[in-house]
This record gives C-alpha cells, sequence and structure tokens, in this order.
C-alpha cells in the first residue's frame, strides 16, 4: 500500500509559499520590478558614446550581438537587435551603424564566442548576451585588435575575468540587488534603459518572458513581475509580428507560463538542437516586426507564417528523434552492462548532439541517477557528451572533477554538465566513476505533499494559484492530496483511456477530470477503483474560447475504504465503462 505524507506543517497555500520560495508573502507579491544590476548603466552609455563617436567622425561602426543557440539566447539576441534598431532610427544615427547578430553553429562551432566569430571583425563593437563572461581567449583577441566588448551575461565566471570594457554579470559581483536574470532579461533592462518607445518594450518584455520560464531561472523577485507583466501583455495580442504568428500556427489561446516551458520554448530550442544554423531562424521569427501599411504586407505576413510552421514542424521531429534515443539507450544500458552503476555513462553512436542533454535528463529521472550521454562530434575525432544529474549528487565536483585528466575539455555545475573526451578514453573515464564514492539512490517510498483537501475546496484552488502564479523553478507548483476520491460516470463509462498509445488516462471526477498521463495500465491493473487517494496538481486548458479545468494525477492508489466490490459487479462496470 501506498504511504502518502504531508510534507511539513504548512497548513494554507500561504505558508507553502513562504516556504517554498524562502521569502515573506509580502516579498513574494510585491517584487522590485527594476533591481538595481550593476554596471549596466555604465553599458548603455558606452554604447551610446561609441555609437555617436562614430556619427562625429563620419564612420560607419560595426556593431555584432553575439548570442547563443538556445532560447534564452535567441530572444535576449532579438531584444537587443530591435531595441538598438529603434535607437539608431529615432535618434538620426542608423546611417552611421549596421547592426547584425551572429549565434553560434551548435555543431561546427559550439556554444559562445568563439575566436573564429572575432576572426569576422576588423573592428567596432560586440555586444555578448548569453555568453562571454568565460570567453577569455576570444575577449582577448577581440581587445588586441581593437574591437570594443560589452558582456551581458548571467552565467558563473571563473577565477579570471575576461578584459572587456564593460561586464553585466550579477553573479561575479556583489553589488546588484538581483542576481536571477536570464540573458533576455538583462537583455531587456538594457533596452529599457537605451529606448523610450513604449510600444516596442511591451513587446520586447514579451520576448524576455518567454525566455525567463525557459532557461528555468528563479520565478521570484523581479523574474516574477516580468513574467507576469509579459503573460499580460502577450494575451492582449501585444507582441512582435513574429511571436504572434508563432502563437497562432501553435494555436495557443489564453497563454501561461506553462506554455512558455513547454510549448513555445521548445520550439524556440528545437531548431537549434536540430540544425548546425537553426537558431537563426528563429532569431528572424522573434525579433520580425511588419509594417501593416507597406504593399508587400501580406507576402511578408504569409512568409512568417511559413516560417512559424517550419520552426514548429522540427519541434515534432525533435521529439520523434529524443523518444528514439530513449529507446536505444533503454538498451544500451543493458548491452554496456551499466545497470548496477551509480553514474549510467552511455555512448551512443546515433544520438544527435542536439537532444543529448534532454536524453540524460530523462533518463535521469527514470532510473534515479546521474546520466551522461555521449555521441560522436561532427568532426570525428573525439566524442561529446551531456549530463544531467539526480538528488543532490554535485555532477561537476563529484563525477568530472576526479577524472579530468581523461577530458579535453569540461565544464557546469551541479545539475548539468558538458565535456569532449578523446573516444579511447571513455572506458577509462567510466571505470575511474565506477571506483568513486557515489551512492545509489532509490525512489522515496513515501510519496509527499503540501496540503490535504476536499472534493469541495477544489474550485477555490483555481483563483489562489493564479494569484500566486507563474510557478516553476524558485517556486514549485504545490501538491495536493485528496482521500476517497469518487469517480463519477459520464455516459455509463468511469474513465477513458486517451493519447496515441492509449497509455494515459482520464478519470471522471467531481468537480473537474483526473487527467494521469502513461497510468491507464496501472490504474486497469488495480481493477479499475471507482474510489481513490490522490496527489494532484491543478491546471487549465483553454480550448475553442472556453476554460476547461482539470487535475494533473501525480500518483495515486485505490482508497483503503473503497467498497470491496464482487466478480459480478466488476464485470458489470467494466461492460458499463466500453459500452
Amino acid at each position: 500500500m501506498k504511504e502518502y505524507t504531508k510534507r511539513d506543517s504548512c497548513m494554507t497555500m500561504e505558508e507553502v509559499i513562504e516556504r517554498n520560495t524562502g521569502m515573506s508573502l509580502k516579498a513574494f507579491l510585491t517584487p522590485q520590478p527594476n533591481p538595481y544590476i550593476h554596471n549596466m548603466d555604465r553599458a548603455v552609455e558606452f554604447f551610446k558614446k561609441k555609437v555617436n563617436d562614430a556619427a562625429e567622425e563620419k564612420e560607419i561602426l560595426q556593431i555584432k550581438i553575439v548570442g547563443d543557440y538556445d532560447a534564452d539566447g535567441m530572444n535576449a539576441s532579438a531584444i537587443l537587435y530591435d531595441a538598438i534598431i529603434s535607437y539608431l532610427k529615432a535618434n538620426s544615427l542608423a546611417e552611421y551603424a549596421e547592426v547584425s547578430v551572429r549565434l553560434p553553429r551548435r555543431y561546427s562551432e559550439g556554444y559562445g564566442l568563439s575566436k573564429k566569430i572575432i576572426d569576422e571583425s576588423e573592428s567596432g563593437l560586440i555586444i555578448t548576451v548569453d555568453n562571454g563572461i568565460a570567453a577569455i581567449d576570444a575577449i582577448k583577441k577581440a581587445k588586441d585588435k581593437g574591437i570594443d566588448v560589452i558582456i551581458l551575461d548571467h552565467h558563473l565566471s571563473g577565477e579570471e575575468l575576461p578584459c572587456a570594457d564593460i561586464i553585466v554579470d550579477p553573479h561575479c559581483e556583489g553589488m546588484s540587488t538581483f542576481k536571477h536574470y536570464c540573458g533576455a532579461g538583462l537583455a531587456y533592462r538594457f533596452a529599457e534603459m537605451l529606448i523610450t518607445n513604449k510600444d516596442l518594450l511591451d513587446k520586447l518584455l514579451v520576448l524576455a518572458g518567454i525566455a525567463t520560464v525557459a532557461d528555468v531561472v528563479p520565478l521570484i523577485g523581479a523574474n516574477r513581475y516580468l513574467v507576469r507583466q509579459s503573460l499580460k501583455l502577450i494575451n492582449r495580442g501585444i507582441a512582435t509580428s513574429g511571436v504572434l504568428a508563432l502563437v497562432r500556427k501553435m494555436r495557443l489561446e489564453k497563454i501561461t507560463a506553462e506554455d512558455y516551458g513547454y510549448k513555445i520554448g521548445p520550439v524556440c530550442n528545437a531548431s537549434g538542437r536540430l540544425l548546425d544554423d537553426g537558431a537563426m531562424d528563429i532569431f528572424h521569427l522573434l525579433s520580425q516586426e511588419l509594417d501593416v501599411f507597406a504593399l508587400d504586407y501580406d507576402e511578408q505576413l504569409l512568409k512568417l507564417h511559413a516560417l512559424a510552421d517550419t520552426v514548429i514542424e522540427r519541434n515534432v521531429d525533435r521529439r520523434r528523434i529524443t523518444e528514439e534515443a530513449l529507446e536505444r539507450s533503454d538498451a544500451l544500458i543493458s548491452q554496456q552492462c551499466l545497470a548496477d552503476d551509480a553514474v549510467y555513462i552511455i555512448y551512443d553512436t546515433q544520438v544527435s548532439e542536439g537532444v543529448m542533454g534532454i536524453v540524460a535528463g530523462k533518463l535521469a529521472e527514470k532510473y534515479m541517477r546521474p546520466v551522461i550521454v555521449f555521441a560522436h562530434a561532427q568532426d570525428g575525432e573525439k566524442l561529446k557528451g551531456s549530463g544531467r544529474t539526480y538528488g543532490n549528487i554535485h555532477l561537476k565536483n563529484q563525477v568530472l572533477d576526479p577524472c579530468k585528466e581523461y577530458f579535453f575539455a569540461y565544464g557546469g555545475h551541479a545539475g548539468a554538465a558538458g565535456m569532449t573526451i578523446p573516444e579511447k578514453n571513455l572506458m577509462l573515464f567510466r571505470n575511474k566513476v565506477r571506483k568513486l564514492d557515489i551512492p545509489v539512490l532509490y525512489r522515496e517510498k513515501r510519496i509527499l505533499y503540501d496540503l490535504e483537501v476536499t472534493k469541495e475546496e477544489i474550485p477555490e484552488l483555481y483563483e489562489k494559484m493564479e494569484f500566486f502564479a507563474p510557478f516553476g523553478e524558485g517556486n514549485p507548483e504545490p501538491v495536493f492530496f485528496i482521500r476517497n476520491f469518487e469517480l463519477n460516470p459520464v455516459r455509463g463509462k468511469f474513465y477513458e483511456q486517451n493519447g496515441s498509445d492509449g497509455k494515459s488516462i482520464k478519470l471522471f471526477t467531481m468537480p473537474y477530470p483526473s487527467s494521469g498521463y502513461q497510468m491507464a495500465a496501472e490504474y486497469l491493473l488495480m481493477d479499475a477503483p471507482k474510489k481513490i487517494d490522490m496527489t494532484f496538481e491543478v491546471y487549465t486548458i483553454y480550448s475553442h474560447g472556453k476554460e476547461h479545468r482539470r487535475l494533473r494525477m501525480l500518483d495515486f492508489c485505490a482508497s483503503k475504504n473503497a467498497e470491496t466490490e464482487t466478480s459480478f459487479k466488476k464485470e458489470l462496470s467494466a461492460m458499463l465503462n466500453f459500452m
């Protein structure tokens, strides 16, 4: 019998929120919308001076924005590009600057600002966003060539800082009053100081909101404010033409933070995962703002919708490729004799570099241990790996650092890491990790929840959840528990199996149905009980202009005091359900 256990003594939603965020309710609900970010004002003034100097000298300043190929880097690049173009036009400076965006190519170049990118410029200004703090050698080369560099980054720095002209990174100094912005959040704060065009700033705020959720930074403080404002705007139809085209093609109605994280974000990431230069397609889509009065407006809108269709289809391909890789990985764990290892180090000759991290993360959750997935690098001379941890095992400190002699290069943090390794060193690395003192974790037998509720209390949960939303990193969604939750037949059926494979299930419970992803088999193995104990989250589906409330099943079992059914009653119930 499953054991459902209350996590702690919290008795109200307010107490749960305070515990989860580590903040007082007042501080959580009234964040400072524009906290001080060290050096941001200097970065904006430095930028303005470079442009004005070029104008005085009647020269053309080459401005290159260098972002990243993930959702944060692409949205951040779009924010900077649109803001800079607006600033130049508003101040009659457009003829004195040429603005370009350069996103690293995932397969042929890898992450961040590289010497190769520096080689493409002879002079001007480079602004890195969502990268740069670790690009010591590349930025030194830029400065040796006389190129000015502004860094807008949110990643941790090493012991040495790059010799950029201006560094904006709340993690590498102690003066910023908020440290949790993603790259796009920093880009938006730069834009806010640079331009006064409120209509454009609202559209750029939507991009920052998408990236904030997709990049899984804490949804507290200024980030919470930013995302809530972003959602208000996009649901009023305020966003760039490209974002609106994407939303329409995805058939999203009332957009939520969950849509940012699980629908829009993955579509943004898919192009950068599957194609070497695919991230540029997303940049062009996100940054595109059409002129409704232009003669070719209809033609441009059709092209924009076609691009939206293309990137959505790529995400479908990405999901298929990921599922195929997961199926192979299950077999490789057996073939490569990994079952008893505390860390699964998997070598898959067919996996795409772009989905290694996703595969590693899903396997880590499934097998409850850190997982590193390796694939051949595009140049064929080495293996590239991506790792995700499980529990409190620090992937970099406990797994990679003790084995650093085997890598060409590696980096990361507690939860995730990337590395390159000579193929001949793979077994040496695997054998060394087997000797490390890394515990094998086992699934907690107890199932934890935050608050126990009754059927009558469920409707009011939705209003409270809306009040405390958005949920995510730093503000996890509360888990509820209900006992003796009775199913009520709808047209003679107590449940229906759904999903393309019929492995998911919808239980007809009141006041709202309960949905269980891939839980059909478990429910049927219990003889389809008509009264259950269940942990759940609440969510809402918006379709055809209507709101449909649902309970997301997390775990369940037949209630202990459920009525014992005779074999005849079971047969009759089953017959009714499938009529």
